[in-house]
């Protein structure tokens, strides 16, 4: 039963983080090509988010051997390999 609990908190730790990593890169592409220290504050920002220890023990509680563990909906085994590529691209 903890299991369930632990499980249902990392989805929404995982979910939570990926709504605000999507909302600064939407700020980040309306910033265009151009580097500036907007655009350098949001990367940095996006960066903290994905690679947050609470975040990554979260995703790695939610993967085995790299794929996303069973009785997850597929969105959220969607967000899990979105959330491990973002974080391996940091």
């Amino acid at each position: 039963r903890e299991l369930l609990l632990a499980l249902a908190s990392d989805v929404e730790t995982i979910t939570t983080v990926m709504e605000e990593v999507d909302r600064l890169e939407g700020l980040l592409l309306n910033e265009g090509d151009s580097v500036s220290s907007k655009s350098i504050e949001l990367k940095g920002s996006i960066k903290k988010l994905i690679t947050a220890k609470e975040f990554v023990e979260a995703l790695d509680r939610l993967e085995v051997e790299g794929a996303p563990v069973w009785g997850l909906s597929s969105d959220e085994r969607e967000m899990i390999v979105l959330a491990r590529e973002k974080m391996n691209n940091c």
